[in-house]
């Protein structure tokens, strides 16, 4: 690039800050005649990726370029949102599928293929900033959003991530609620912070464990302690007046004969040591969670089964 035309450096430098994309307007709006623009298009300098967002010179994009091209898209004061912004926060794993916008309201309802818009004054004026050049919501909006779509036990992680990250701000939260306090997700994410004002943030690893600490929450069952040492061994779920833990097994993590064995040992350890270890698969908590909540009933109380 080195005799790059300088009133072409400006386009490749704003494509480059963008992820590998930009608008048609923003060509316009920095002086570049249409006619020129439509040659670039004809001739394959500009790759079409949305109506109106292009790519330069190719069409593979990474990650942050879908979610650029799609906000791009949605036109101005768009904002990348939901399910999407969560994964760009780092609240939540990225879920592929369409990518969440929000957008003013009277913005564009069909933007395009791969793109789910979202109608929201409040959040493109009040909830807006920007994270790697990405315009998108507030993590307060974010969680607010997906206390609506997610289940409790997600929610939780998404919060509690928040928090591991140093994200997670109670008085933005709080504002986002009081602007919009009957916005669906509002009980959820309410009742979940009055939870962590009086236990404090949990520490789970997976969304599994989430899911068993909001069964036992949900049914009524007495609070375990989560992640905690017992006779220096970190179990996953521990109740100390009962003597009982409870480990919730998923496939990921317990799949090699070493770490069978491993966990067997660590039973018969911690019965020796006068606790009770009772195990759950990550299929039995997410599927049949009225089950597992009489057994563990029955266990906390020490009924046999």
């Amino acid at each position: 690039m080195e005799h790059e035309p300088a009133d072409d450096r400006w386009i490749r430098a704003l494509a480059e800050a963008q992820h590998g994309v930009l608008a048609r307007r923003q060509l316009l709006e920095g002086g570049m005649p249409p006619t020129r623009v439509r040659s670039w298009i004809a001739g394959g300098r500009l790759v079409r990726r949305h109506r109106g967002v292009y790519t330069m010179g190719h069409a593979l994009l990474a990650r942050e370029g879908v979610w650029m091209a799609a906000v791009l898209a949605c036109g101005p004061g768009a904002l990348l949102s939901h399910r999407s912004a969560a994964a760009l926060w780092g609240l939540r794993p990225p879920t592929g599928g369409d990518v969440d916008v929000t957008v003013p309201p009277g913005g564009p309802r069909t933007p395009g293929a791969g793109i789910r818009p979202h109608e929201s004054g409040l959040a493109v004026h009040r909830f807006a900033t920007a994270s790697d050049e990405i315009p998108v919501t507030t993590v307060a909006w974010t969680l607010f959003d997906l206390a609506a779509m997610l289940p409790g036990h997600q929610l939780r992680r998404a919060v509690e991530q928040s928090e591991r990250l140093e994200l997670f701000d109670l008085a933005r939260v709080e504002a986002a609620l009081a602007v919009a306090p009957r916005r669906p997700g509002s009980p959820a994410l309410r009742a979940l912070l009055a939870d962590l004002k009086d236990h404090g943030v949990t520490r789970t690893r997976s969304d599994v464990e989430a899911a068993m600490l909001q069964l036992c929450l949900g049914h009524g069952l007495p609070r375990p302690q989560v992640n905690r040492q017992a006779d220096g061994r970190e179990v996953d779920f521990r109740w100390p007046d009962q003597r009982l833990i409870v480990e919730v097994d998923g496939w990921a993590f317990h799949r090699t004969r070493r770490a069978f064995a491993a966990d067997r040992a660590r039973d018969r350890a911690a019965l020796r040591d006068g606790w009770r270890t009772a195990r759950f698969t990550a299929v039995e908590v997410q599927r049949q969670p009225d089950r597992v909540a009489r057994e563990l009933a029955a266990l906390l109380q020490g009924d046999a089964l």
